[in-house]
């Protein structure tokens, strides 16, 4: 198409999408985003869960600074939980994300761990 034929109203359509799809945007995602782009390392967890204690032990006895967040502890928890399940295709805690990507739960940051890609992963942090 010749932009010159079209008006620029194209353009301002692309816009509007934009601040439509960021003003439907929920809390709960406004929230995860929030923590994952400001923290190199963020563990949505439970209190509760042995699985994330696992996680926070290994991560901690490897000396990684990391953002903690305890979901029952959250009034929103629950619909924070949903959110991370959309984003990562998993409900399960930990949810575990190094440089703004999820790497997964307990068994996958094993696995990289023994791998040594988690080691990988956290040397420019």
């Amino acid at each position: 198409m010749d932009s010159s034929v079209d008006p620029p109203f194209d353009f301002s359509m692309g816009d509007h999408r934009d601040k439509e799809e960021s003003a439907h945007e929920s809390h709960e995602q406004a929230l995860v985003n929030d923590l994952v782009s400001k923290n190199k390392v963020v563990v949505f967890s439970k209190t509760h869960c042995p699985h994330c204690s696992d996680s926070k032990t290994l991560l901690t006895t490897m000396g990684v600074n990391y953002k903690t967040v305890e979901l029952d502890k959250l009034q929103e928890g629950g619909e924070v939980q949903n959110v991370l399940g959309q984003m990562t295709d998993a409900r399960t805690v930990p949810r575990i994300f190094i440089s703004g990507q999820c790497v997964g739960g307990n068994s996958d940051l094993k696995t990289l761990n023994a791998s040594g890609e988690l080691q990988d992963l956290l040397k420019d942090l």
